[in-house]
């Protein structure tokens, strides 16, 4: 283990190349989507939005990129692409009238081509689109209204030259949901076959709504029409998907299992559940609860879906996955109800939004959730509240761990392994913007970085409404802002960016089966090469004599080569496949 926790310094210091979306205690990874430290919003399709990558702690030199004054308002999300032939990868972003693909450079954060997906700014968001393998991208457009003869579509959007980061952005399909019975389509997944799952809202005239499957050229495979009670809401947030492809909704009224067979979309079971109660039932506090969380995967005795409810004071709710062995229930609840705990750290505040929007994020059997103040801006003197549980195996019950009640992070928790820091961003009563870093453990600041003054309105590039923050390969954060994308980037000590060692050495390709090439750009020569397994064990010591590497007798999986040349030391990570 030694050896490992040296690599994640290493990982945190120095270039890592191109990083698979598995860490090695990650749920089984979804083969279509990109391979990148952060392929989609939650990271991966448990829906956990946390990874094995050390983010910056304190001490770390850190400088601030930001693009700011993007059309189309703010995008709260953005994903990293799978790394391009020249070694380069984008960022993507989506809102609601365009499509955005950048490029971080050393001189800044710089808008490569943007797309317009849709005139309309209050109708339409296209904000949880997908971006799978190979650079492909599947923004909707959720607008509805047929007596405007308008209907919800789905956008498929590639490069003008797949090889070419640099290359314009086309639209090469268009699906169209005229003439289905599906209602307005807000969500998309991406299943383990590579196809598309979608979300339709509810039919209040004939009280149905529709789930289904679309394959990636938006041909529909199948679509499942199923019975609402009267007010149920059925697709505010997004959902985690099983590696069986069986996928977790939750409305208003219960958490519905819905399975697909590869021909048919079915419902496996459904849990009944207030997720509403008193909480609260504004426009946008719909009460349905947060997106579904996975807590325990492969041979982890429990296995649980996790659920934030909007009640006035909000619970944490779990339930069963999987019924364990002896399962009788709780009296007066489903059968797969496992536990609920009360969220001291989060109370309806208003009747505008749920008090914890943000999805909880989760590591092993820990999980973190924030108090949420809305996304039309929010006062300096804000609601403040942070708090985490543990799921206890042996006596099936959620116990609090810590609450801090001195900070506002408004946006998506990101937790990092490497530097045990559950990280997001948030105002305080100076009306200063500050990245912060909890102590995974003990709940307290171990780390803050001051970003910027809060601005106005349609200027407030570090405004975090209900944002995600991404860590990359190099341990760097990206987080949307008001209309804007920012990064907060590590320097070494001599000043210079991460960014500029990064192009110095390219692996390609990567994934590699037999040999892997390696073009270097470094001042000094390369002097020798060290092949790690992910356990941080050397596997190869060699002098560097060839630019082509044999790895035919590796087996599959994820590795490490760390490349010396002068004073320099990179480490990259390269897939054998």
């Amino acid at each position: 283990m030694k050896n490992y926790f040296l690599l994640l310094f290493f990982a945190s210091n120095f270039y890592l190349g191109a990083q698979n979306n598995s860490c090695p205690e990650d749920p089984p990874v979804n083969p279509w989507l990109a391979e990148s430290a952060w392929p989609t919003f939650h990271r991966n399709n448990a829906a956990q939005a946390s990874t094995c990558i050390a983010g910056p702690v304190t001490g770390d030199e850190l400088v601030i990129k930001s693009r700011t004054h993007m059309s189309g308002s703010t995008s709260p999300w953005v994903y990293l692409s799978d790394m391009y032939p020249n070694g380069e990868r984008v960022l993507v972003q989506s809102n609601s009238t365009h499509f955005f693909k950048h490029i971080d450079t050393p001189e800044g954060i710089h808008t490569i081509d943007s797309l317009r997906i849709d005139f309309d700014g209050i109708t339409s968001f296209g904000f949880a689109f997908i971006q799978a393998k190979d650079n492909k991208w599947f923004v909707p457009d959720p607008k509805y209204n047929p007596s405007q003869d308008e209907y919800s579509r789905i956008i498929k959007i590639e490069d003008s030259d797949p090889n070419d980061p640099y290359s314009e952005l086309v639209e090469t399909e268009v699906f169209s949901f005229e003439g289905t019975p599906v209602n307005k389509v807000s969500h998309l997944m991406l299943n383990f076959d590579g196809h598309l799952v979608f979300t339709g809202d509810t039919d209040e005239t004939n009280n149905v709504a529709h789930v289904g499957i679309l394959d990636q050229d938006l041909n529909i495979l199948d679509i499942l029409e199923y019975s609402t009670y009267p007010d149920e809401i059925v697709s505010h947030n997004s959902s985690p998907i099983e590696n069986d492809n069986s996928w977790y909704l939750v409305t208003t009224h219960r958490l519905i299992k819905f399975g697909w067979d590869g021909n048919q979309v079915s419902i496996a079971w459904e849990a009944a559940y207030d997720f509403v109660n008193d909480g609260p039932t504004g426009i946008w506090a719909e009460g349905s609860g947060t997106t579904p969380t996975f807590l325990g995967y492969g041979s982890d005795e429990d296995k649980l879906v996790v659920v934030a409810d909007g009640h006035n004071q909000n619970n944490l709710v779990g339930f069963w996955r999987e019924l364990p062995p002896g399962w009788t229930g709780i009296p007066g609840q489903d059968i797969r109800f496992a536990d609920s705990i009360v969220i001291d750290a989060a109370q309806a505040s208003n009747n505008q939004f749920q008090s914890i929007e943000n999805s909880p994020t989760a590591f092993g059997y820990g999980i973190a959730i924030a108090q949420y103040n809305g996304f039309l801006g929010y006062d300096c003197e804000n609601d403040k509240g942070v708090q985490k549980f543990q799921w206890n195996t042996e006596t099936n019950t959620f116990e609090s761990q810590w609450i801090n009640e001195e900070i506002n992070m408004n946006g998506v928790l990101t937790y990092s392994e490497g530097s045990n820091l559950v990280y997001s961003s948030g105002k305080e009563a100076d009306c200063n913007y500050y990245m912060y870093g909890l102590d995974w453990n003990t709940g307290e600041i171990a780390f803050k970085h001051l970003l910027g003054p809060e601005g106005t309105f349609f200027d407030d590039p570090y405004y975090d409404a209900g944002n995600n923050t991404i860590i990359d390969e190099n341990g760097d954060l990206y987080f949307p802002g008001g209309a804007s994308l920012n990064k907060l980037e590590k320097t070494n000590t001599l000043g210079v960016t991460v960014n500029e060692l990064q192009k110095k050495i390219i692996l390609s390709p990567n994934p590699a089966r037999n040999f892997i090439k390696i073009r270097s750009r470094l001042n000094d020569k390369i002097e020798e090469y060290q092949i790690l397994d992910a356990s941080g064990k050397v596997i190869r010591k060699r002098k560097f004599f060839s630019k082509r590497i044999f790895i035919s007798n590796l087996a599959e999986g994820l590795y490490f080569m760390k490349i010396r040349s002068g004073n320099d030391t990179i480490v990259k990570r390269f897939i054998k496949r």
